[in-house]
């Protein structure tokens, strides 16, 4: 086969349809890389953006899409300055050799590399971070009580939003209003299916989209959006990078079997997964933005409590009722008493927390998600 961009000899197929040399491969997903950017118009010159890694595959092409960025010439070339974090999720063994690797892996372009263990999304102080590439030292646990007393999906979903509130708050500390993550069509459309399924439905816009644009003041950022997992893993192939853990491996409960269904997709339905990406990018939300109130955890828009009956309410009450006891005449003064219930089975569901936040806040222990801004 040819190349469809020169007259070379293919050597990658992409999506069962394009095939390409190993020359035009790296060319292009180096042009969608800088397109995506290019395309938002959202990044100026110089400014600071934080650049999240997992030392997976995908954070590795990231990592090293943004050194290719800084060696082009002209327009071409990617004008930012770049801080680079980790978190670490636990406090094995495994998980510091890990994180040393990181380390390593962000040497070999010359950049340094921030790091901070998950479980300081509970300190108070202002200032979390240390020196770079010096491995935090934290005691304190709290998260993996927290996976031990949960169900899989439930702390997946929890970890997602934590990681995005460490995000901004590093952000913030180093003056970035950027974030940069390494998320690829193939993830987004995991994370589609799963915002579906836990019943984030409406945060579809932030979470799937280029742009998350729930924090006023800093904005996270897809950049490799328009790139496939198998385009990913032809990268790592041709360039020969060295991913340090691959987490595809590590997905369970819901998480897992989207994930299954989303590969099993991309191997017989390619385009598939390409056109579930480009229809969320369609989706947007019809709320009404102004004084309206957002949730701890996620910071999106909480649905305020409506006159109509809802799911949500709909569930609540069916619940409600399979605990009530009354009498077969009282059945109005029972629906009354479930109508005025302070502690229903989604706890601040119109206060502080949206429904799936809610839900997960409902396994929790009342003192286990601190309410920051």
């Amino acid at each position: 086969m040819i190349c469809r961009k020169c007259d070379a000899s293919a050597t990658i197929l992409i999506r069962k349809e394009y095939w390409y040399c190993n020359t035009c491969f790296i060319t292009n997903t180096n042009h969608k890389f800088r397109a995506c950017l290019g395309k938002s118009k959202t990044i100026s010159s110089n400014e600071k953006v934080l650049i999240c890694l997992s030392g997976g595959a995908e954070s590795t092409v990231l990592l090293d899409l943004v050194h290719c960025g800084f060696t082009l010439n002209g327009t071409k070339k990617l004008r930012i300055i770049p801080f680079f974090l980790h978190i670490i999720e636990t406090t094995t063994e495994d998980s510091i050799k890990k994180a040393n690797l990181i380390i390593e892996q962000c040497k070999q372009y010359n950049f340094n590399l921030y790091l901070i263990n998950i479980n300081e999304y509970y300190s108070t102080n202002n200032n979390i971070l240390s020196d770079p590439n010096i491995i935090p030292k934290t005691k304190s646990d709290t998260l993996n009580n927290i996976r031990l007393n949960v169900s899989p999906s439930i702390y997946h979903d929890l970890i997602i939003k934590i990681k995005r509130q460490l995000f901004l708050r590093i952000a913030k500390e180093l003056d970035c209003k950027t974030v940069f993550t390494a998320e690829t069509t193939t993830q987004l459309a995991k994370k589609l299916l799963c915002n579906l399924a836990l019943g984030r439905g409406s945060q579809v816009e932030n979470d799937i989209g280029f742009a998350d644009l729930r924090e006023k003041s800093v904005r996270i950022l897809r950049p490799m959006k328009d790139i496939m997992n198998e385009e990913i893993d032809y990268f790592v192939k041709v360039k020969q990078l060295s991913p340090v853990y691959d987490y595809s491996n590590t997905e369970i409960g819901l998480q897992s079997v989207i994930n299954n269904f989303v590969v099993d997709l991309q191997d017989n339905y390619p385009s598939t997964i390409f056109t579930v990406c480009k229809t969320a990018d369609k989706i947007g939300s019809n709320e009404n933005t102004n004084d309206v109130k957002n949730c701890t955890l996620c910071q999106s828009n909480i649905t305020l409590e409506s006159a109509n009956l809802t799911a949500v309410d709909a569930t609540i009450f069916s619940r409600q009722m399979c605990f009530k006891q009354a009498d077969a005449h009282d059945d109005i003064e029972v629906t009354r008493n479930i109508s005025e219930d302070k502690n229903p089975m989604f706890p601040s569901i119109y206060e502080t927390l949206c429904y799936s936040c809610s839900r997960t806040y409902s396994e929790l222990d009342i003192c286990e998600i601190p309410h920051t801004n």
